[in-house]
């Protein structure tokens, strides 16, 4: 089985950000990054403080998945490079602290069964679709 390192990625922040969590801000707004609209006023349905609102989970995962990979790939005007590290994207999302940091770290070494990812890991390492896995029975 493959796992996708994006997917991984978000998942990894919306644990953070409380996906799947009903009582967090991000499960109520179908937003598991927490993704801000830039657009202009009126464009996108959003909260006071300038999250966007989805109208299901789905369609926040979709644009949380484009969202990542527009910065993993340098195409967004957050101005990150490929030659960025994970630390630096996480940033972005408001994820600064070496403890929020640390845990999605160990949640991509566990995820992606790659135990060298850290802070550090340049955001090319995403560019690459995917991690392999031994399949399981669940999987097949």
């Amino acid at each position: 089985m493959s796992v996708n390192k994006t997917e991984c990625l978000l998942q990894a922040i919306g644990k953070l950000n409380g996906m799947g969590n009903p009582e967090a801000e991000s499960f109520s707004i179908n937003n598991p990054l927490m993704v801000r609209s830039w657009a202009r006023p009126g464009k996108h349905l959003m909260t006071e403080a300038g999250f966007r609102i989805f109208p299901s989970i789905l369609a926040g995962i979709k644009a949380g998945l484009f969202d990542l990979e527009l910065k993993i790939s340098g195409h967004s005007r957050a101005g990150l490079k490929p030659t960025d590290t994970l630390a630096n994207l996480l940033g972005c999302y408001g994820l600064k602290e070496k403890l929020a940091i640390d845990n999605v770290v160990n949640y991509l070494r566990k995820g992606l069964k790659d135990a060298t990812i850290s802070s550090k890991t340049p955001l090319s390492y995403f560019l690459s679709e995917t991690s392999t896995q031994p399949s399981t029975p669940e999987t097949r």
